[in-house]
């Protein structure tokens, strides 16, 4: 199922011993979901094993397994999220971390797909009515509690002692938005372009929420760096600064609020996802310089 090029990908990045075992999984689920015309999805994950295949039951579907342990709440999020505007989930196994969902088609995300000020309009109307408050007491991380893995996971890295203001920074700006923003709603966690998919009917169909707890407030932030392809030096400030406030204005959220969850993101995914893990700062300086962009652009309101 996957060339020999790619399944060393695997190995270097999970080790032999959990590729086959993880591989072997996929054999499984082959037989007892009844899929055929399975193939590897060349585009790597950090998460996922992800295959296109074709089932008997359901028609065209994406196959599912997880590879990364520190996200385990992608299923049950996808089961509570299954609705208007969402994919379905259609058998699952949380035992070995796999499942088959729809799959999209043609897929083409919301970035090919429609104009910049069209992009604003179709994620502001997916938004308001995309969040859920019915969590069948499943537990789910919070948005405070994804912050303080990245506080908790660096602190002891002493070369990263020069970027903790920026984390002392981000904790205030958080303290302060939950003050006013403090609904706990179950988030998207991962609401970017390449999960928001045209559909066959010409609407859009999103897919692959992480699953957070949160106000809605924080699930923006995703969305607006893809908007600038995670780089927020691709284009002037004023620029960034204005689709911030015209996707603001869409969802009824200030624009100095989405900028200030904006830099809060950007210091979670540098520190938590990155730094944590044990990543170097040379790997990791495209994540830095948008980190100080961010806020900068703070300070602009």
């Amino acid at each position: 199922m996957l060339t020999d090029i790619q399944a060393e990908r695997f190995i270097k990045k999970m080790g032999a011993e959990s590729y086959n075992e993880r591989i072997s999984i996929v054999e499984k689920y082959k037989k007892q979901w009844e899929l055929t015309e399975i193939e590897f999805q060349s585009v790597l994950s950090n998460n996922n094993l992800i295959f296109y295949a074709v089932s008997k039951r359901y028609g065209k579907v994406i196959l599912k397994i997880r590879i990364d342990n520190g996200y385990d709440n992608e299923i049950p999020a996808l089961k509570l999220f299954q609705g208007e505007n969402f994919c379905k989930l259609y058998e699952y196994s949380f035992e070995d971390e796999a499942y088959i969902m729809e799959r999209i088609v043609p897929a083409h995300t919301l970035y090919e797909s429609a104009p910049r000020n069209k992009r604003i309009e179709i994620v502001a109307e997916i938004f308001k009515r995309l969040h859920k408050n019915d969590l069948h007491e499943r537990t789910y991380p919070t948005y405070t509690e994804w912050f303080e893995e990245g506080k908790e996971g660096t602190k002891n890295r002493e070369d990263c002692e020069e970027l903790y203001q920026y984390l002392d920074s981000a904790e205030r700006m958080l303290t302060d938005i939950c003050k006013k923003y403090s609904r706990s709603l179950l988030l998207h966690g991962d609401l970017h372009h390449e999960n928001i998919l045209k559909n066959e009917n010409g609407g859009y169909t999103v897919t692959d929420p992480k699953g957070v707890i949160g106000d809605p407030v924080f699930d923006l932030s995703r969305f607006i760096l893809d908007e600038f392809r995670d780089d927020l030096t691709s284009e002037p400030k004023e620029v960034v600064i204005d689709f911030v406030q015209k996707l603001g204005d869409g969802v009824g959220i200030p624009c100095e609020i989405l900028l200030r969850c904006l830099f809060i993101e950007t210091v979670i995914w540098l520190f938590r996802e990155e730094l944590a893990n044990g990543e170097s700062l040379e790997e990791c300086q495209q994540l830095i310089t948008n980190m100080k962009v961010a806020y900068e652009l703070t300070l602009s309101r």
